[in-house]
């Protein structure tokens, strides 16, 4: 299953389409990380720094957890990760157009009684980046998701300009909610497009090898 290829500017032509097929963890230079609650896991390069939750939350704001259409989402479990030389999870705080080096994060959210109702393919990707409202979004590839038994959801690979407009900002992301609508899984990682040409086959592996518990 491939994604959809939708409008791409010039300034991302170079940007090769992405092998959506799953990664195997049994690379040397991968380690599998499971979250303590055991809702989901994925594999990241060795050489990548990891953020557990007691760290990204001394952050002012949680780094791809975004308030949507006036609803919020308590975080459950998350983990942030970046391939930075020099470990500082202010790294995650930044905007992926200016990161020099992949940034990501993923997150099990809770949705609530209310919030419920409005869970929707928009709502699973703009909680994490609200791209959409930021300058010049492209979608540039994008479609429905699904890890099976009702876990459905939406991956996309986006880009948008910068505050300056001197960079843009690409990321890849698959966003889930569970058959009750009453978890939100999310995975994502970019950073500015020149990063993200040069470390492509590092997000898409990270991003493809993330599987959620369909069990907990």
């Amino acid at each position: 299953m491939r994604l959809k290829a939708g409008g791409r500017r010039v300034a991302l032509s170079t940007i090769v389409a992405l092998a959506l097929a799953a990664c195997s963890s049994g690379e040397s230079n991968l380690v599998t990380y499971t979250d303590s609650d055991r809702l989901s896991r994925f594999d990241v390069p060795t050489d990548w720094n990891l953020y557990e939750f007691p760290e990204i939350s001394t952050l002012s704001d949680l780094p791809f957890d975004e308030t949507v259409q006036g609803l919020a989402f308590p975080a459950m479990v998350s983990v942030g990760f970046d391939a930075a030389p020099v470990r500082d999870v202010e790294a995650l705080a930044g905007s992926l157009a200016d990161a020099d080096y992949p940034i990501g994060a993923a997150h099990v959210r809770s949705v609530g009684e209310r919030e419920r109702d409005y869970v929707s393919r928009a709502v699973l990707t703009q909680s994490v980046v609200p791209y959409l409202a930021l300058a010049n979004p492209q979608e540039i590839q994008k479609e429905d998701f699904s890890f099976g038994d009702g876990f459905d959801g939406v991956r996309v690979l986006f880009a948008f300009e910068g505050d300056t407009g001197a960079q843009q900002g690409v990321a890849y992301m698959i966003s889930v909610s569970d058959p009750e609508d009453s978890r939100i899984y999310s995975i994502i990682a970019g950073c500015k497009r020149e990063c993200f040409i040069a470390n492509q086959d590092a997000i898409t592996k990270v991003i493809d090898s993330w599987l959620v518990n369909k069990k907990a």
